[in-house]
């Protein structure tokens, strides 16, 4: 199985390696190290996340529309699928984006998983033999970076995989953490970030796909515990810290969620997200506005012009109504995608 190995290693668990070995070098603590990397990869995938967070926002607000298509076009599924695109592309959502990230997370966290234990227990250890990265292990590992950041471990001694602010963790990273606080706090950070995902008025729907997306809201953290405390400790640290960065972002990008339903005192504290809607409802209105406006000049022209002439004038506004209808969707759409 070399021949997938080598470039795992080349493309993903060694450049993995030679940045927390870089930042190590800097804060001189493992665990920091761990940390300062996450945040690295997240500023990285920062748009993907976003877009995730809008388009599990946008699929929300569909609920009604696609409860509406179930009962109109339920027997025919040809039918509903064609609608279903069709409500998709007029509210510029793409279903599958929400999904991006999380397929991009998975390679990088077994990535990491591999990458620390090459760390803790040398290249290619493993099991109960773990010495830990030697100077020239980490020369090779690091290559180019070396010549901005100086190596982290000694002439001859091994990489210090502790964290020291995390006192309990006496082994290092590259092993479970004993007394579960890590997983205990992972699960709780990942309950907080699917509470706040969660639109914040929920829509009543029938769709199967939304009640799993729910549900997962409530077992996913329980799974990450369960999988916490059996994964090294700074791969558990990695997923708080990944975790925590995502709550920041969704409090920026779409705002508390249900958070507020359960944290009574958040209520009344306002996001940034929470400008950024009124600012759209805003826009929509002046739209609205502008439409109606229009609407009525047509119909003074119309009744000037004699009943004959206003019969088609009518016809003709009702199809501009129509059509504005379907622009005001579009121009929705648009401007969900922009952001």
């Amino acid at each position: 199985m070399s021949f997938l190995q080598d470039p795992w290693n080349a493309f993903l668990v060694h450049p993995l390696m030679a940045l927390a070995l870089a930042a190590f070098s800097i804060v001189h603590d493992f665990g920091l190290a761990i940390v300062l990397l996450t945040v690295a990869i997240r500023l990285v995938v920062y748009p993907l996340y976003r877009i995730q967070i809008r388009s599990q926002r946008a699929m929300a607000e569909l609920g009604p529309a696609m409860n509406e298509l179930k009962q109109k076009y339920g027997k025919d599924r040809a039918r509903f699928a064609e609608e279903q695109m069709k409500l998709y592309k007029e509210y510029g959502v793409n279903p599958m984006a929400g999904c991006l990230p999380l397929v991009l997370q998975m390679p990088i966290l077994f990535a990491l998983y591999s990458a620390l234990l090459q760390l803790g227990c040398g290249i290619g250890g493993g099991g109960s033999n773990c010495p830990g990265l030697t100077h020239d292990d980490a020369q090779g590992i690091m290559g180019v970076l070396t010549s901005v950041f100086s190596n982290p471990v000694p002439l001859d001694g091994r990489l210090d995989t502790t964290a020291h602010w995390l006192p309990w963790l006496v082994n290092g990273l590259q092993h479970p953490d004993p007394l579960f606080v890590l997983p205990v706090l992972a699960g709780a950070a990942q309950l907080v970030a699917s509470v706040m995902a969660m639109p914040a008025k929920p829509v009543a729907s029938t769709d199967p796909n939304q009640r799993m997306f729910q549900s997962m809201a409530y077992t996913f953290p329980l799974m990450t515990v369960v999988l916490g405390a059996q994964f090294p400790s700074g791969l558990t640290l990695y997923w708080i810290a990944t975790t925590l960065f995502q709550i920041v972002q969704q409090y920026f990008v779409s705002g508390w969620g249900q958070l507020p339903k359960y944290l009574k005192f958040l209520r009344n504290v306002p996001t940034p997200a929470d400008r950024a809607m009124k600012k759209e409802t805003a826009q929509i209105v002046a739209e609205g506005r502008v439409d109606l406006e229009k609407k009525g000049a047509r119909g003074a022209r119309a009744d000037s012009n004699g009943d004959g002439d206003a019969n088609g004038d009518e016809g003709n506004g009702e199809a501009a109504t129509a059509g504005t209808a379907r622009g005001e969707g579009r121009r929705r759409g648009r401007r969900r995608g922009r952001r």
